[in-house]
């Protein structure tokens, strides 16, 4: 008869993933998007007397400071203005100085706000018509009343085109809800399972812009057919706290169903056949299920003797192999008693030995294979467009193990760490 016993319980595990844009990265792009003309007036009858253009003169270099990025952009000037009776046209070049403050919105949105902290003459327009000066103080208060303007919306628009934070983390959150083929060899799928997901406050050292974005999560690995998805939570606000390691532990329960347990063990068992004198039986079938703790092997027969033989045995952890192990695989009481009665030549023949060293194959999947596989997975892993993540796996364990309705559930233990970095930013 089936029971089960609840005997396993979820562990929620952290994920901490260092998460840094490197300043030199942001600047390329804004020296890209940010080129040719930043301000253009060409109406001369606006008001101000006056046509403006103003060109980026050479990159802009950025700088930090505290939360907050600086950077001078460099302009060329060219003015055509009005005196009245005739039109002069003169050149210079003027600096200006910016810095642009940024946060996070409960929502996963940036906020940013540019303001502008000063400005530079590196030459002064100036064009003398008899004793007529160029007026160089109402040519820089009109040149920064509307270049400022229109370059900060152009910068605070461009990082937050860049940084779509709350499209790449509901992106990725969405992903960890999908059950992801880690193992081809093994059928094995790792999934996620997220419950929260934060991030601790943003720091700028070191020409870097850096963060840690922590995921809590019931991680789950199936050996088998592949699971189906679970419900898909809304990705939830953010909540900003200090992360106090950059590393992991995974505790992740793997379950290896009873139908891949059976696929497995037919393989190599299905088709044996063992002699005992002028007897002989052929394993025909194998069906695997639980009773409390115990797991029961029904091993179909064909030959001398026909009908089915029950066999139970105490799934354990091995700490020293790393492995589970099936400790005293006995035949069941009723299965003994009937044969004795009728059978006895049977339990004088290897055949339980032969599944039982079987059944130590199949729970014992190779481990080191199987870390390999994680590894692999660690490695250029694009979380979304321009967000690779890559990792170290130190270490795959075994805890403990449990039976259930479905198969059997193996306690793993992942150590390790992973860190995120946003390259080439978006195109």
């Amino acid at each position: 008869m089936e029971e089960y016993e609840e005997l396993y319980r979820d562990q929620v595990s952290i994920i901490n993933i260092p998460v840094d844009v490197p300043v030199r990265d942001l600047e390329a792009v804004l020296n890209k998007q940010l080129s040719g003309i930043l301000y253009e007036d060409n109406n001369l009858r606006d008001g101000d007397k006056m046509m403006v253009r103003a060109v980026k003169q050479d990159d802009i270099l950025l700088g930090l400071d505290s939360q907050a990025i600086t950077y001078r952009i460099p302009l060329d000037l060219w003015i055509k203005y009005d005196l009245g009776i005739s039109t002069v046209e003169a050149n210079g070049q003027i600096s200006l100085d910016f810095k642009t403050g940024f946060g996070v919105n409960t929502d996963w949105s940036i906020f940013t706000t540019t303001t502008l902290e000063g400005h530079q003459w590196q030459q002064k327009p100036r064009v003398k018509m008899g004793f007529v000066d160029l007026p160089v103080g109402f040519i820089a208060d009109i040149v920064l009343r509307n270049s400022t303007r229109q370059i900060s919306k152009a910068i605070d628009d461009l990082v937050r085109e860049q940084f779509d934070l709350r499209k790449t983390v509901e992106e990725a959150w969405r992903e960890m809800f999908q059950p992801a083929l880690v193992s081809e060899e093994y059928n094995t799928w790792l999934t996620v399972n997220p419950q929260y997901i934060g991030m601790s406050p943003v720091s700028t050292e070191r020409g870097r812009i850096a963060t840690t974005i922590y995921v809590e999560g019931k991680p789950s690995v199936k050996i088998g057919e592949r699971p189906d998805p679970k419900y898909i939570q809304p990705l939830p606000p953010l909540r900003i706290s200090p992360v106090e390691a950059e590393d992991f532990t995974l505790h992740i329960n793997a379950e290896i169903s009873y139908d891949e347990a059976e696929r497995l063990a037919k393989t190599q068992l299905v088709g044996e056949t063992f002699s005992y004198g002028r007897r002989s039986v052929t394993i025909q079938d194998l069906e695997f299920f639980g009773k409390g703790s115990n797991i029961v092997v029904n091993t179909t027969l064909s030959g001398t003797y026909n009908g089915s033989i029950y066999l139970v045995g105490r799934p354990v952890f091995n700490p020293k192999k790393n492995t589970i192990d099936i400790e005293d695989l006995e035949y069941t009481l009723d299965t003994k008693n009937y044969l004795f009665r009728s059978a006895g030549w049977l339990m004088k023949s290897t055949i339980k030995n032969k599944i039982a060293e079987n059944l130590n194959f199949l729970l014992d999947y190779n481990m080191k294979d199987m870390q390999a596989q994680f590894q692999e997975q660690l490695q250029d892993y694009e979380l979304a467009t321009g967000v690779v993540l890559n990792g170290n796996l130190e270490a795959l364990d075994l805890r403990n193990a449990y039976l259930t309705v479905d198969g059997m559930v193996v306690d793993l233990a992942l150590t390790g760490n992973v860190n995120v970095r946003v390259k080439g930013l978006n195109k």
